[in-house]
């Protein structure tokens, strides 16, 4: 069961960090957005935030890396986790201080907030575990093979398309409404 486990943990991180990697990578539009963000977090000059970014984008390629590559999949998973926990002081301090800034995450811009360091806690969760997991044994059946992975690959779906909206939907559902 660990061994299956062991995959999906592998597909979700993949798929974060490559699809992380890909939409800041994917353009120098996309890639200024993600530097601008890190120089209003930081409050650095352009040099040294564009210098910022460039290592956070080359740590998420070296993760996905790392933890699709067989012998090199407990080291990716703590790479995973160590990025995390980056990110989630970064946006805790964020959110403590007020300072406005979108994420960058995914490509598209989505306002740091407690709901983004829980999606990391979660993510740094599924990390952790394949850290204590990997190396795992050869999956001996195919068919829990696909499907623990294409669980993996649900969940990266999830937190990079979905997360957001259903956060909001749930704060919507419990604040207080106010009559007019």
């Amino acid at each position: 069961m660990a061994d299956y486990v062991l995959i999906a943990d592998r597909c979700l991180i993949a798929v974060i960090f490559g699809v992380a990697f890909v939409t800041k990578v994917r353009g120098a539009a996309a890639f200024r957005r993600f530097a601008d963000t890190v120089r209003t977090l930081t409050r650095f000059r352009r040099p040294a935030a564009t210098g910022i970014a460039a290592l956070v984008v080359a740590g998420e390629a070296i993760t996905t890396i790392l933890v699709v590559l067989p012998g090199t999949v407990r080291l990716g998973f703590a790479a995973a986790a160590g990025l995390l926990a980056v990110f989630i002081a970064v946006v805790f301090r964020a959110v403590q201080v007020g300072v406005l800034a979108e994420c960058r995450c995914f490509g598209r811009g989505s306002v740091m907030s407690s709901a983004m360091v829980l999606r990391n806690l979660l993510l740094m969760a599924a990390a952790v575990t394949g850290v204590a997991t990997a190396p795992g044994a050869p999956v001996p059946d195919v068919g829990l093979l696909l499907v623990a992975g294409a669980i993996g690959v649900a969940l990266a779906v999830f937190f990079i398309r979905y997360y957001d909206a259903l956060v909001r939907l749930l704060l919507g559902r419990l604040s207080p409404q106010v009559d007019t």
